[in-house]
């Protein structure tokens, strides 16, 4: 994965049009927007990634709290921010999977969208839990959720984040991307058997970054990712044959933060 891992381009154009309306009419937001260069795998189980930059969008209320936040929270609106708690929506998402080479013979799956919200748990500053719920309108329509916690460092001129991921998927999503159905099985040339995949859990990782405050506004970051898929993905005969559970990522990002109607 990564929630991921995801055209954040995307995501930047329906958030913008999604709640352009709203934050027009708010005063106070900090706006974060930029540029990203990743290499992530375009499905979880992929097995291999893929290399595109893609513009970058966050927007939360000016009076919430100075903190790094970990970039991989995808495009996301924090219409709740103080010390402690941050919450709001977002969206994410997936770039399709065709039907050739050792996939040919399965359903091709078209890019995702997934819509959903965030909810963020500061006990201190330095310290950041993070739950998502989302669910799948188009490629998938199952429910996915994220599980996040990071140890936050915020400095003047440098800042930086590490903690553990872990996913979770009901039945639709893991059918979607795991699943073989025996119409599936008679056509492919390199998968015999059907799987049901279940539910559960999808992953668990870790994701850590660094980034340099080049100005106030300015901001460079890098940050990479390991995620590991669990047993119900793992054991996938489409993961086996034509992938990998080990899914990786890396992106380098540029952003540049203001304040609108303030």
């Amino acid at each position: 994965m990564r929630g991921r891992r995801i055209s954040v381009g995307l995501a930047a154009a329906a958030l913008a049009g999604a709640l352009t309306a709203g934050a027009a009419r708010a005063e106070g937001w900090i706006v974060t927007v930029g540029g990203r260069i990743a290499a992530y795998p375009p499905y979880e189980g992929a097995g291999h990634d893929v290399f595109l930059p893609s513009p970058m969008l966050s927007i939360r209320r000016a009076d919430s709290p100075d903190r790094f936040e970990p970039p991989d929270g995808g495009s996301s609106l924090a219409l709740i921010a103080n010390r402690y708690v941050v919450a709001g929506p977002l969206i994410r998402f997936r770039l399709s999977r065709g039907d050739t080479g050792k996939l040919t013979g399965l359903d091709k799956i078209g890019w995702a969208a997934e819509p959903g919200a965030f909810v963020e748990l500061w006990p201190t500053n330095w310290l950041r839990g993070r739950i998502e719920a989302r669910r799948g309108i188009v490629g998938h329509q199952g429910w996915v959720g994220d599980a996040a916690m990071d140890l936050v460092y915020t400095g003047k001129r440098w800042s930086a984040s590490i903690g553990p991921r872990v996913g979770y998927g009901d039945a639709t999503y893991f059918d979607t991307y795991f699943g073989v159905t025996p119409a599936e099985a008679a056509r492919s040339p390199f998968i015999d058997t059907s799987y049901e995949p279940g539910s559960g859990q999808r992953y668990a990782g870790l994701e850590m970054a660094v980034a340099h405050h080049l100005s106030r506004r300015w901001v460079t970051t890098f940050d990479v990712g390991y995620h590991r898929l669990a047993k119900g993905a793992a054991h996938s005969p489409i993961v086996e044959v034509a992938g990998s559970p080990n899914d990786v990522s890396a992106a380098l990002s540029l952003t540049y933060s203001f304040a609108l109607f303030k």
